[in-house]
């Protein structure tokens, strides 16, 4: 029952469709399931890393408003220039090139995740309550629930890199060129958008 309130949860945190989501889509239309699978296994890892230093006094930092600030403001400009590198880049990659100059995907994917202040506020803002509220009680608990998020995770966006792959077979040049600049554009809208939050 406590994986499955976990699973929930982080299915919860996937369908409210993010940056990381983008990324993963895009990865895998342009360069397959295996490469989106591979970001999918960082965005998950450091997940895990978040969820286990939720449970530390870091947790507790960055409730403190002045931290909060700092924080979203970095994970504004991370955004931001994630985005600007896509609509930089929209018009220097063709298909081919693009295949041939796979960028490792698994790093891309721990920098994006790692970079983005909410994830940690959201790891941290979720465990911590509810262990403070007292619905998270015994380690095994707390292991159970985080293993229901994770799952969730790598179900969901393992699910977007699935599908994409299937989509790069209606699309060609100038519809990727048209999603780069999109993917640019959403980046950059999350990034304001955290701002002003």
């Amino acid at each position: 029952m406590i994986f499955l309130q976990g699973f929930l949860l982080g299915l919860t945190l996937q369908l409210s469709v993010g940056p990381v989501f983008f990324a993963v889509l895009h990865k895998a239309i342009k360069q397959g399931f295996a490469e989106a699978l591979k970001m999918t296994s960082a965005v998950t890892l450091v997940d895990a890393f978040y969820i286990g230093i939720s449970f530390t006094a870091i947790s507790a930092l960055i409730k403190i408003q002045y931290l909060h600030r700092i924080i979203s403001m970095l994970g504004m400009f991370v955004l931001i220039y994630f985005g600007i590198n896509y609509i930089k880049n929209a018009n220097k990659k063709s298909i081919a090139a693009e295949s041939g100059n796979i960028e490792n995907s698994f790093f891309y994917g721990l920098k994006l995740t790692a970079l983005n202040p909410l994830t940690i506020i959201f790891w941290s803002g979720t465990f911590g309550s509810l262990i403070a509220g007292g619905k998270l009680i015994g380690m095994q608990n707390i292991i159970l629930y985080a293993a229901g998020c994770l799952t969730a995770t790598v179900l969901f966006l393992g699910s977007v890199s699935f599908t994409g792959q299937y989509i790069k077979k209606f699309v060609n040049e100038k519809v990727l060129r048209i999603m780069d600049y999109t993917v640019g554009i959403v980046l950059i809208a999350f990034g304001i958008h955290l701002f002003f939050r």
